[in-house]
């Protein structure tokens, strides 16, 4: 009698570790195939970061390859979401599978080019951009007192008029110039420059290589006026100060998606903002052009909650 009750007993205790481990388990655990243009740098860094996390979640990970490796395409054609860190490795993943594709490390203007590419595949991003008004506010929290606003416009030239509507709901007024090309970026942000107090520089692909954004903050520096932007390095070359999203915050802004998703058919949601930031000031830069400026974690206050120093 005692040994049935043991025995009873230990199928129960079995019983009752199985339906544990399916209380715990992820109610509909995804295949997810991730793909990255390199293999280091901001790529690396959300990779990284994004693996972990997923995994945690119960869900099953794979890192397929990057353009220098090629792919693997069993892992893929099976996979339920494909992560794909830049345009390049989303590229590669659409040419050879249509699976649901979310891109990330990607600017909108970019996104836009792969989607129009890709018109029929499920695609989405968790973009780079932070959102116009989370600039304005910053620049705003920086410096209080200067209205008049210069921006350049390439790609984003459509966009011209929803900024002049945000820019105008923070009672700051815009002088914009449409380039078309690179001969054109010095006569034109000269004529921005005369006319405003601080340039707003956006994450357009026709004015961040390497000799136009050099050109943009030399032409600057030269007219005295600061600029506000979008990256870290932007603000290590010269910019005054930048609001950005990090590789590891697009990671954990990805996560707390697929955690809201737990349970549900996977549907992927449109193109979506950060949610996260953090903002980056060159007080060496502040200092040569007789700017004081807040504390960073006064800065960060201001910039997520839009209110005035």
């Amino acid at each position: 009698m005692q040994r049935r009750w043991r025995c009873g007993m230990r199928a129960v205790m079995r019983l009752l570790a199985l339906g544990l481990a399916l209380m715990c388990a992820p109610a509909s655990a995804l295949d997810v195939a991730v793909v990255v243009s390199q293999r280091e740098g901001v790529h690396k860094a959300f990779a990284d970061a994004f693996k972990r996390a997923a995994a945690s979640l119960g869900h099953r990970v794979f890192d397929i390859g990057s353009p220098a490796e090629g792919l693997d395409d069993v892992a893929l054609a099976r996979a339920d979401l494909v992560v794909a860190s830049g345009e390049a490795a989303a590229e590669l993943a659409l040419a050879r599978h249509v699976r649901p594709t979310l891109v990330t490390m990607i600017a909108r203007s970019r996104f836009e080019t792969l989607r129009k590419a890709y018109p029929q595949a499920p695609l989405s991003a968790w973009l780079l951009d932070q959102p116009l008004e989370r600039q304005l506010r910053l620049l705003r929290a920086v410096l209080p007192e200067r209205k008049r606003v210069g921006l350049l416009l390439g790609a984003n030239a459509d966009a011209e008029a929803r900024l002049h509507g945000v820019a105008a709901d923070f009672g700051l007024s815009l002088a914009t110039r449409v380039v078309r090309n690179d001969k054109e970026v010095i006569a034109s942000l000269e004529e921005v420059l005369s006319a405003s107090e601080v340039l707003l520089a956006l994450p357009d692909p026709m004015l961040t290589s390497p000799t136009a954004a050099r050109s943009i903050l030399l032409t600057s520096y030269r007219y005295q006026r600061p600029i506000i932007a979008f990256s870290r390095a932007y603000v290590n070359a010269g910019a005054l100060a930048a609001v950005f999203i990090t590789p590891e915050q697009v990671a954990g802004d990805l996560i707390d998606w697929l955690r809201s998703q737990n349970g549900k058919p996977l549907v992927l949601p449109p193109p979506r903002d950060p949610v996260s930031f953090e903002i980056a000031v060159n007080r060496q830069v502040a200092r040569a052009l007789g700017i004081n400026v807040a504390d960073d974690s006064e800065l960060l206050r201001l910039t997520a909650e839009g209110g005035r120093p």
